[in-house]
């Protein structure tokens, strides 16, 4: 991806000396930037300034007004000694009733030998946060911190159902049976700062409640959701059994979520193309109409429209190009096998990646099984398929947590009780014990009685514990 790109609801109140002032700002700020500091103006015009340096560093800024759209923009092109422009651009659009900011990176080739790269994430984006530039989106804000919604099982719904926000897609980020985050969500807030919200869960009942308002379409259980503005969801991860800290998957989390954003075309917001090209309308129009016989500003205005369209064009064979790759690559992160239509027709987990975990048990036992006749191809499909598929990993941590609600047996009935409940057993009492019955939908599973006496409970506190491990038949699964 050559191409980094966001779309912001903004302030209605920017002026253009101070959207000016903040352009000058982060240019100045940047390292390797000169322009400003010994570079030389070559353009001044009423709705458009160029400055230029010797090494080919270039800044314009450009404004048009008409009666329903005032717009302000300018592009940043800096080169480098690998054959390569880095150039950004920012554009600020106010119409009668909204404003919005549109910021784009990219880096474009400019021989034949260059290797392009992905931009980094335009700092001028945590400015306009930090700035105030920007106002927040739905019921969100912008923000470079996580956002922990506690309590409001209505909000984080919405944000999964697509009711919450207009702009950018949530990231939803479940814990594990653990209770403890997957990755670090203070990292991922921060660098998707201005491409997507993100959701931190505040712990892992939470995600029980959130299953009804949702009808179970939220993630859990250490899962991540990425869901559009309209609730679509774009895709979901896990962390490997070998990432322990999260850190591969605080990275793949990061670029899949930017390169998706970067890859729509602009809702409301006009980019720098369109700046240009109403720009060359309105300079041609006032050509025309004052009758003027300088037929060189007909043909500046005429050339400066082809070259916008020529780069509009450019734009969107990139945008095309980064779609199919993501249509044609759709990684997998983790190990859920399962298509979400097929896991939502057999019914819900345990925990993400039950179905799956048991699958592979079950092909395992059957290469085992020296009773049953397997063809030489058959046999080899189930090897190949262990091969290069892994175990999720969680079922020992959800044997580990039912093992955990065990340990005290006069807190046992209470601990475990909450957590048969929380996957949807319902709870009745039985003369002197607690009868669980499981849920139609958790299918295969036995009714749970727990002792509601602390005498009964300290004797067969760790028993039980193991017993409702070989319920759930967890043993097998690795």
């Amino acid at each position: 991806m050559s191409i980094i790109a966001t779309e912001l609801p903004a302030a209605t109140d920017i002026t253009k000396a101070k959207f000016v002032a903040g352009i000058v700002a982060w240019v100045r700020g940047i390292k390797n930037s000169n322009v400003l500091a010994s570079g030389e103006l070559v353009d001044v015009y009423e709705d458009e300034v160029v400055y230029e340096h010797p090494s080919g560093e270039k800044l314009a800024l450009r404004s048009y007004e008409d009666a329903q759209t005032t717009c302000f923009g300018s592009r940043l092109e800096i080169p480098d000694n690998a054959g390569r422009i880095w150039r950004t651009e920012c554009v600020y659009t106010r119409f009668t009733d909204a404003a919005f900011l549109r910021v784009r990176g990219q880096c474009v080739a400019t021989s034949y030998d260059a290797k392009v790269k992905t931009p980094k994430k335009p700092h001028i984006i945590r400015q306009a946060i930090d700035d105030g530039w920007v106002i927040p989106d739905g019921f969100l804000e912008l923000k470079l911190e996580p956002n922990e919604l506690a309590d409001d099982v209505s909000l984080v719904a919405a944000c999964i159902n697509g009711d919450a926000v207009a702009s950018l897609p949530v990231v939803y980020i479940s814990r594990e049976n653990q209770n403890l985050l997957p990755t670090d969500a203070s990292l991922v807030a921060r660098e998707l700062a201005g491409i997507a919200h993100v959701v931190a869960e505040k712990d892992r009942a939470f995600s029980f409640d959130l299953m009804a308002a949702t009808k179970r379409r939220n993630p859990y259980g250490g899962a991540i959701g990425v869901f559009s503005p309209a609730g679509e969801e774009l895709f979901r991860l896990f962390r490997r059994p070998d990432d322990t800290l999260g850190k591969q998957l605080a990275r793949i989390l990061i670029s899949r979520t930017t390169e998706y954003v970067s890859s729509l075309e602009t809702k409301k917001a006009w980019d720098w193309q369109t700046l240009q090209e109403a720009q060359s309308r309105a300079l041609r129009a006032k050509v025309v109409a004052g009758g003027s016989t300088a037929i060189s500003d007909y043909v500046e205005a005429f050339d400066s429209e082809l070259e916008a369209k020529d780069e509009r064009i450019a734009a969107l064979q990139t945008q095309l190009k980064m779609a199919r790759n993501a249509n044609s690559e759709q990684p997998t992160i983790g190990t859920n096998l399962f298509p979400k239509e097929l896991k939502d027709k057999i019914g819900p987990e345990l925990y993400e990646g039950e179905f799956s975990d048991r699958l592979r048990s079950f092909i395992q036992r059957s290469i085992k099984g020296p009773n049953e006749p397997k063809h030489s191809r058959t046999e080899q499909f189930a090897r190949r398929f262990l091969e290069h598929t892994a175990s999720s990993g969680r079922s020992a941590a959800l044997t580990a947590q039912i093992k955990a609600a065990c340990k005290d047996g006069n807190q046992m009935p209470k601990q475990l009780g909450a957590l048969l409940t929380g996957f949807g057993f319902e709870k009745t009492q039985y003369g002197g014990h607690l009868k669980f019955r499981p849920p139609s939908q958790l299918f295969g599973l036995e009714i749970e009685v727990l002792p509601s006496t602390p005498s009964d409970s300290q004797r067969g506190g760790r028993n039980r514990g193991a017993e409702v491990i070989r319920h759930f038949g967890l043993g097998g699964l690795k």
